[in-house]
């Protein structure tokens, strides 16, 4: 049977299903757990991505040390990466509001991202979920505007939950999917 033009390996079908069935369940779970404690979501998107920051501080420290050392201009990443990563650990309700903006542009490029992706893993099963995401990603957009920046601390946690879970959800179908494909290549 010819799904489309594209080419499928059986075998690496059956270990993008399996890994992509295991993602999209610890998102599931992960954006569950969120969904009941949206403030202490919205403390852990923060507080990782000042950590996230902070390492990516050290790292582009490292490599400027190590080949720029003496470039005024080459330090200014590592600078601002330690700054930022420190102002979100040490300010982090100051944190949440500012990622909420961040949420913002995060959830109108995932809604992007899942239609073109549903385009091009039509007709299969599963590729109606990644319309469904995205259109769930465009309504969370725009009721973080709509109540930023009061409701950031309960929004960004809400709201990271629930694309979390619905990721999670598109990705299990689309595991699914490629198992059955796989089966029949």
């Amino acid at each position: 049977m010819k799904f489309s033009t594209l080419v499928f390996d059986k075998e690496l079908l059956q270990k993008y299903s399996t890994l992509t069935i295991i993602s999209g369940v610890l998102m599931l779970i992960i954006g569950a757990i969120g969904v009941f404690l949206p403030g202490m979501m919205s403390i852990v998107v923060v507080t990782f991505l000042g950590w996230l920051f902070l390492m990516s501080a050290g790292v582009q420290a490292y490599v400027t040390f190590q080949n720029y050392r003496r470039s005024f201009s080459a330090w200014l990443k590592p600078t601002l990466l330690f700054i930022v990563g420190a102002l979100l650990l040490f300010y982090p309700i100051e944190g949440i509001v500012a990622t909420a903006l961040l949420l913002v542009t995060y959830l109108l490029i995932d809604a992007y991202s899942s239609f073109g992706f549903a385009l091009d893993y039509k007709p299969h099963s599963g590729w109606w979920l990644l319309i469904v995401n995205a259109i769930i990603s465009i309504l969370l957009a725009v009721f973080i505007m709509l109540g930023w920046p009061v409701s950031s601390i309960f929004w960004v946690g809400i709201y990271a939950a629930i694309s979390l879970f619905f990721d999670g959800v598109a990705l299990i179908a689309m595991g699914l999917g490629a198992r059955k494909i796989a089966k029949e290549v």
